[in-house]
């Protein structure tokens, strides 16, 4: 089994693994021969590679990666909350992310729990993916591997249980950002990226006024588009004006 390039495919090749959506459903089962409208789907899809089935490579098996039940739950309670909190947001948004804030933490764990029994840090998003929701999959994503890294980096429970949080709710202002400037796929204007860009801001926003959600978390929201060289935003801060959670 090998990786490819999913342009660089051509009509015949079977599928060394299957190809799911966002909630964890089968799209293409391991072992179908691809068509080229197949292929021409799995492009359009925005899928950059699947693993192809190769007499060459047929000794070479992928490492487990994280549990298909575990992303698919944890994605459509990103989902859901997130949604919840954008239909909410006139009556009490920091309730609502309180309310949801028991979920999160109980996903953080779940996913810690996964990374102690996998620490192939280089094969846990190796499963093949499409990702038409693309903030609800990329939160979980970025979720998973932040909280790889800090658990290599050996930081202690209740800060990495808090960073999991924050990788988890870091997008969380985009539910304010207006969805055909999240949604265009072409070139952003300058007052189209000016407004992207108060997501952060919007996410600093919602998560401190949760009392009982750390300022840590925040602090993720707030600063995860910040760059050591200055070139970030919102601020524009530098170095190690940015807290190291807001570097993760």
């Amino acid at each position: 089994m090998r990786l490819s390039i999913t342009e660089s495919l051509i009509p015949g090749a079977k599928l060394g693994k299957s190809i799911y959506n966002e909630r964890g459903n089968i799209l293409l089962v391991e072992g179908l021969t691809l068509t080229q409208n197949m292929i021409n789907r799995l492009v359009s899809l925005n899928i950059p590679f699947v693993y192809i089935q190769d007499s060459r490579t047929d000794d070479i098996i992928p490492a487990p990666t994280i549990a298909g039940g575990l992303r698919r739950d944890a994605i459509q309670t990103i989902e859901s909350s997130f949604l919840d909190l954008k239909k909410n947001m006139k009556l009490d948004g920091s309730f609502t992310i309180e309310k949801a804030n028991i979920k999160f933490a109980q996903i953080v764990r779940n996913i810690m729990e996964e990374l102690n029994r996998n620490k192939e840090l280089l094969t846990l998003l190796a499963d093949v993916y499409t990702y038409d929701d693309y903030i609800f999959t990329h939160s979980f994503n970025v979720t998973l591997y932040t909280l790889a890294i800090g658990m290599e980096l050996n930081i202690n429970k209740k800060n990495l249980e808090a960073l999991g949080l924050g990788a988890i709710l870091h997008d969380v202002g985009k539910i304010l950002v207006p969805v055909d400037a999240l949604r265009k796929t072409g070139k952003l204007t300058v007052e189209e990226f000016e407004q992207i860009k108060k997501h952060a801001e919007y996410g600093f926003q919602l998560i401190k006024n949760v009392h009982t959600v750390s300022l840590l978390v925040a602090n993720c929201a707030y600063q995860h588009h910040e760059r050591l060289d200055g070139s970030g935003y919102p601020c524009g801060i530098k170095g190690d004006e940015i807290h190291y959670f807001g570097n993760a």
